[in-house]
């Protein structure tokens, strides 16, 4: 399996090293004029798209001003033109939810200075929640409303009502990505309640933007109120952190980051008990930059982005003992994640690692080390091809941190949580067939052929490969087209066909986004 991998490595050929040829000018440019062009949801302007539902649609949707795309640009007119930074610019804007498409054209005018029109197009912001979901024979509904454009000006919020798998809810949310024309200054806010508890959570933050980004800080608090069994707990916590980079780079990300998070509990009850925890947070990120546009991957239709570069990612936690505070012992968790995506032909492989523990009372518990790995073979018409492989290796885990297989995970037509663990094995295939692109300019469909195979059990119970657990099936896939989330609703009929110890073999799940 490693000269497998090696042999990748050394063959894998980026497909978007560099930014596209049209943005691509010669060096020492000075930009002296930048045009911001939105368009709506509907293009009227095209004979296909003039229809009367189309233009009503249009009239009910505000569209995005100016101001909030000049926002995102990472250039001023009198800067020095930089490709990269105008393709990161069109990365940036697609990244946002109520953008679906955006590009962005360089020419030089008769002055010998770069003109820039940035184009960006509008996704469906305003929705009616009425989320369905079924797994394992229980059901989740939700119900509310949802806008992510507010008034054309890009704050996001929501108000929904839930039932979870036969636990009801209400929610509320609220984010301003530039809060009071600060800019990159982020506000968010949100509520939720069921009937046995309560949490309000409140966060200021001004994010790593882009790669050029010199700093970043933030902070945030929540406060929790639960009540089950005789049984009250009420908790607050609150942190704050700060991250610098080291030396901002378009090709190589390197900055470090600090924290500081604290968090206080008092449970009331049978054994009344009390929380103290103060710990200190250190993390770095390391990634090269090297990004590939595809389509058809998670997708319908909509453009999505794949750093191909390595990122290295650790991080530790580390709370002391505070004695005064009633913090009698010092723990620390510490983890690591790496990833790294090949490309060559049509053909898309993305690998991910990680491994974490924690340290407490003078011994290592919670062990977890993992290997993921996903290929999707695009070349053929209409259709892609996906694998997807993933090992859970973990190591004296807490019975509330026990590896868990069934339909929300990857394992089809055995229930929800049908396994738990601490080892955790999992095989997919599946025929990805693209049949209608944009039905009357609203809906993406698909359908999928797919085989899972996986297994969950103990370290101390060696497994065999007739352990395995099997299903087939074939599903529906429906995407919102005009949506800036073009992820589909999954409709899948799966059969079992290893044992399902007196469960049906048939299960019908109905869940958001692709299986993997």
């Amino acid at each position: 399996m490693r000269y497998l991998i090696l042999l990748l490595c050394l063959n894998a050929v980026p497909l978007a090293a560099a930014p596209r040829a049209a943005l691509r000018l010669p060096s020492g440019l000075i930009i002296g004029s930048i045009k911001i062009e939105t368009h709506n949801v509907f293009e009227t302007e095209l004979p296909s798209e003039n229809k009367l539902l189309y233009r009503a649609a249009n009239r009910v949707h505000f569209q995005t001003h100016d101001g909030v795309i000049m926002r995102e640009l990472l250039f001023a007119v009198g800067d020095r033109y930089d490709a990269d930074l105008v393709a990161e610019t069109e990365r940036n804007l697609r990244a946002l939810n109520f953008i679906r498409r955006a590009e962005a054209e360089a020419t030089v005018n008769s002055g010998g200075t770069v003109d820039i029109i940035v184009r960006t197009y509008d996704s469906w912001t305003l929705e009616i929640v009425a989320g369905y979901k079924r797994a394992g024979g229980s059901t989740s509904v939700k119900g509310g409303l949802a806008e992510s454009n507010i008034m054309g000006r890009g704050k996001a919020g929501s108000v929904v009502y839930g039932s979870e798998w036969g636990a009801d809810s209400m929610s509320f949310g609220y984010k301003d990505p530039q809060l009071w024309n600060f800019k990159r200054f982020q506000y968010s806010m949100a509520a939720r309640t069921t009937p046995g508890s309560q949490n309000f959570s409140l966060a200021l933050n001004r994010p790593f933007y882009a790669s050029i980004a010199p700093s970043a800080v933030g902070g945030n608090i929540s406060y929790d109120t639960s009540s089950t069994g005789g049984v009250s707990r009420r908790g607050v916590t609150g942190g704050v952190n700060y991250g610098v980079a080291l030396k901002p780079s378009k090709e190589l990300t390197r900055r470090v980051k600090f924290g500081l998070v604290a968090q206080r509990a008092d449970s009331t009850g049978p054994e009344p008990n009390k929380e103290r925890s103060v710990g200190v947070q250190l993390g770095a990120d390391w990634e090269k930059l090297d990004f590939l546009t595809a389509r058809r991957i998670r997708t319908f239709t909509h453009d999505e982005e794949y750093n191909l570069g390595l990122g290295i990612f650790p991080s530790v936690v580390w709370s002391p003992a505070f004695r005064a505070l009633g913090i009698t012992r010092s723990q620390i968790k510490a983890g690591i994640e790496v990833r790294k995506n090949f490309t060559w032909a049509n053909q898309l492989l993305l690998l991910k690692s990680g491994y974490s523990s924690l340290y407490a009372g003078g011994g290592n518990s919670n062990l977890l080390a993992s290997v993921d790995a996903v290929y999707f073979l695009r070349g053929i018409r209409f259709q892609t091809l996906a694998f997807h492989t993933g090992l859970d290796l973990g190591w004296h885990l807490d019975s509330n941190t026990q590896l868990v297989l069934g339909e929300l995970n990857g394992l089809r037509g055995y229930g929800l949580s049908r396994f738990t663990g601490n080892r955790r094995f999992l095989f997919n295939i599946e025929d990805r067939v693209y049949i209608w692109d944009d039905l009357l300019r609203l809906m993406d469909i698909g359908m999928v052929f797919f085989y899972d195979s996986g297994y969950v059990w103990s370290e101390s119970s060696p497994v065999k490969l007739t352990d395995l657990k099997n299903s087939v099936g074939m599903g529906l896939r429906l995407a919102p087209s005009r949506s800036s989330n073009n992820s589909p609703v999954r409709i899948d009929m799966a059969y079992a066909l290893s044992g399902n110890q007196g469960y049906s073999r048939w299960s019908l799940s109905i869940l958001g986004g692709q299986a993997f």
